[in-house]
């Protein structure tokens, strides 16, 4: 008679057993997905490119997960340290490279004019076309430095493309000049959107390469193409061309292929730095060559570039 109440008893424990053991098993499996969530949230945020402190997940209550928080905004705080130690140090380095070459330009500008109290006219002529030389690389040097910070020095305008170039063609006076190179502009009486410091960087390095790799008596020819989206200014000589192998990259950082190392006056960073600048104001350069016929560049200049872009 007493076996069936035990044995009820021993159901009814047992039913309680099961049960408590479920409902913790259903606590600890939600348990673990809200730790699991957490860990995936904090996995995502440190494999993330952008800042890491907005991705951290804000309301973990795990151990573990709060002392992984505590180290990556330790070292968070230790990396934006030393950024800012460097972009000091770039600083200080940029406003020395500035400083140095308003400097240096005083002396040179006084050796040009001391040229020309030289008596012998040929002697005269090759110190003007060096010290032009001088000018162009230390110009070269300041926007070296200039474009590592371009979107501080930036001012968009619309800029007249045939008053830009012949100001830049008057600055290579000496050079066509000492190498009889002839002149041809077409049509460019155009009205492009573009930052004017820059663009007239951009196509001074074009005509200068153009002048360095002509042949005496060679000929240079700008003209200009509207079309439906774009106008394209193009820059052509009559030089000693690119070789098939180069022309790719003549764009690329301090190449100077075998015509730049045969002439040794190339540094290899006018054209990069012009392919750089033109992609951040929204142009395009393009090259053609074949080797012995010339070179010809054309920069691209949208008529709807959007230059909210250039940050």
């Amino acid at each position: 008679m007493c076996s069936k109440p035990i044995n009820s008893q021993f159901t009814d424990i047992a039913y309680m057993d099961f049960l408590l053991l479920f409902i913790s098993l259903i606590f600890a499996f939600i348990d673990y997905k809200r730790w699991h969530h957490s860990y995936k949230e904090l996995c995502e945020a440190i494999n993330k490119e952008d800042n890491i402190d907005a991705s951290l997940p804000s309301n973990s209550y795990y151990f573990e997960v709060q002392i992984m928080k505590d180290i990556i905004n330790l070292k968070n705080a230790e990396m934006d340290g030393k950024v800012q130690e460097v972009k000091s140090a770039l600083e200080e380095m940029d406003d020395y490279i500035t400083k140095w070459v308003h400097e240096i330009k005083i002396p040179v500008c006084v050796c040009e004019l001391l040229s020309d109290k030289i008596e012998e006219i040929d002697v005269s002529e090759d110190l003007i076309l060096e010290f032009n030389r001088i000018k162009f690389l230390i110009n070269q040097v300041l926007y070296t430095s200039r474009a590592s910070s371009y979107s501080e020095d930036l001012q968009i305008n619309e800029i007249n493309i045939q008053r830009l170039v012949k100001e830049v063609v008057k600055r290579n006076a000496t050079l066509f000049i000492s190498k009889n190179i002839s002149l041809e502009l077409g049509n460019i009486n155009y009205t492009v959107i573009s930052d004017e410091k820059w663009l007239s960087y951009i196509i001074d390095q074009l005509i200068n390469n153009g002048c360095k790799y002509v042949p005496k008596n060679g000929k240079i020819n700008i003209y200009a193409k509207e079309e439906d989206k774009v106008i394209v200014l193009y820059v052509k000589d009559s030089g000693m061309g690119i070789k098939t192998k180069d022309i790719n990259r003549i764009f690329d950082r301090g190449f100077t292929g075998e015509n730049g190392r045969s002439l040794a006056k190339s540094t290899g960073m006018g054209l990069y730095l012009s392919k750089k600048m033109a992609h951040k104001l929204s142009h395009d350069i393009y090259v053609q060559s074949k080797e012995g016929k010339g070179t010809e560049f054309s920069i691209c200049f949208y008529k709807l570039s959007d230059y909210f872009k250039v940050t």
